[in-house]
């Protein structure tokens, strides 16, 4: 199944960092952060397949991701995303990759936090715009990234009607 895609038309507009709760710092990737950060994506994604290994291959050592931030509460990653270039499928803009939030620390607004501070690093590297792609049930990044600014786009015969659920979802979730 082909991911939904998104896009931020604009960077220069963005809203400024809000101040993160007591106890949280960002920062970026320290090497010591490869097996807690990949415990994190395990955890955030219900992935077993997330070991080290994959970590530094998807994210560490991609030639392509040229930041990865990080939220952390007591020296442990709570959340993470990281900043993409992809100039030949996606020139002037910055891909919004991996956002991922620890279960326990939910709903404190650190995935808004951590994607926002991605949009500024774009800004800071000279992209124009932003895109990300992600999957139908992921409602509550999903909500995230619309606050933000992205807006769903068609890349695929299959997306407006699962946009269509999406949303649908979301006013539903958003009624309760």
């Amino acid at each position: 199944m082909r991911h939904l895609f998104m896009r931020r038309d604009t960077l220069d507009d963005l809203p400024p960092l809000p101040s993160l709760p007591d106890g949280y710092v960002m920062r970026d990737y320290i090497p010591e952060d490869l097996n807690p950060l990949s415990e994190l994506m395990r955890a955030a994604f219900d992935d077993s397949q997330w070991t080290s290994d994959k970590l530094r291959r998807v994210l560490v050592d991609a030639d392509d991701v040229k930041r990865i931030i990080i939220i952390e509460c007591a020296g442990v990653p709570a959340a993470t995303a990281s900043a993409r270039l992809m100039p030949e499928q996606h020139p002037n803009s910055g891909y919004v990759h991996w956002v991922a939030v620890a279960p326990a620390h939910r709903g404190k607004r650190l995935g808004y936090i951590v994607t926002l501070a991605c949009l500024y690093a774009f800004r800071d590297f000279g992209c124009k715009d932003a895109v990300l792609e992600t999957d139908d049930h992921r409602l509550a990044a999903i909500r995230i990234y619309h606050e933000l600014g992205f807006v769903p786009e068609d890349r695929h015969p299959t997306h407006a009607e699962r946009w269509a659920i999406v949303i649908a979802n979301l006013m539903a979730s958003a009624n309760l």
